[in-house]
């Protein structure tokens, strides 16, 4: 199972207690789940669709709990499109009926509603249920079950919101970013309106606001041993850098010292510098600070490198 069907997994075991909230995840989920059939004489009929078996299963059960009603369940068959092998899932379908309140459920959810009179369809989010701050975490929890997915965070950092309205796309951001320190990015793909997020922290704080605590915790597992790991990483960079520079250095080093000491001896050297030449000479591997410390007395990295400068300087004809 992937992360994302975990994820969703977890959120369809969240148990609810205030009708407001049980009203709001109702209205996220249909938001982009359900669609409108007529029935004839002026009723309407729900259908809700969703591949995920924890999804419908949860759904059914919320709203025959909220609003008194039967909902019935059937199962079919999904052939998802740009699959190679194009794998057959099943899709679940909640079917609510004129006689059991789909009028009402329009009407309460926001998605059917007044204007002069006259009824009509919204495209956006009904923002009378949204006002509190668990009703807009009900909200999102329902929208991302209906239509939310997130990638592995062991691969990439990527969670999103595919929707079919633009207004509804863009209220889904607004929500978003009412929550302090969270914000998300809208684009179109094709006909479809897309809200995501590809911040680590953004996601890990969505998951969080949306109930899904284990794969919050998850989640910011994976971040901090990739974050260990990457530290480790550039440290054994940075050290294996260091350490090429510093072969590299005591190589041209050997050169000059070698050089002088064929055309001219090393008792041509000036004391100081003879003994930092025959150190060098002697411990071809040794870092500046080494030799250094290995003098009597012992002078700093600063006064090696500078005396190896006069020793190159000697070795070019410059002194």
């Amino acid at each position: 199972m992937s992360f994302s069907q975990d994820v969703k997994g977890e959120l369809a075991r969240v148990e609810l207690s205030k009708k407001c909230c049980m009203l709001a995840e109702i209205a996220g989920f249909l938001r982009e789940s359900g669609s409108v059939k007529l029935l004839g004489g002026g009723k309407f009929g729900i259908v809700a669709t969703t591949e995920n078996a924890a999804t419908a299963r949860h759904f059914k059960v919320l709203i025959e709990s909220y609003f008194r009603n039967k909902v019935s369940m059937e199962i079919g068959e999904s052939q998802r499109p740009g699959s190679r092998n194009r794998k057959v899932r099943n899709r679940y379908y909640l079917n609510i009926g004129a006689d059991e309140k789909s009028m009402q459920i329009l009407r309460e959810t926001g998605m059917m509603l007044i204007r002069e009179g006259d009824d009509y369809f919204s495209d956006g989010i009904y923002q009378p249920i949204v006002k509190s701050k668990c009703c807009k975490r009900a909200y999102l929890r329902g929208m991302f079950l209906s239509c939310g997915t997130v990638s592995d965070p062991r691969k990439s950092y990527h969670l999103e919101f595919v929707l079919d309205k633009e207004r509804s796309a863009a209220d889904l951001r607004k929500l978003i970013g009412s929550f302090v320190d969270l914000s998300a990015n809208m684009t179109k793909r094709g006909d479809k309106y897309v809200v995501y997020m590809k911040k680590a922290s953004y996601i890990s704080d969505m998951l969080g606001i949306m109930g899904a605590t284990e794969a919050m915790l998850d989640l910011e597992e994976i971040r901090v041993n990739k974050s260990m790991h990457g530290n480790v990483r550039r440290i054994v960079n940075c050290d294996s850098a260091n350490v090429d520079r510093a072969l590299a250095a005591a190589g041209d080093q050997l050169k000059w010292i070698q050089q002088i000491q064929e055309e001219q001896g090393l008792q041509y050297l000036p004391q100081p510098l003879r003994d930092v030449a025959r150190l060098r000479l002697e411990r071809p591997e040794a870092s500046l600070t080494e030799i250094g410390e290995a003098l009597t007395p012992p002078i700093g990295k600063a006064a090696v490198n500078k005396r190896f400068a006069k020793i190159k300087a000697i070795a070019n004809g410059e002194e």
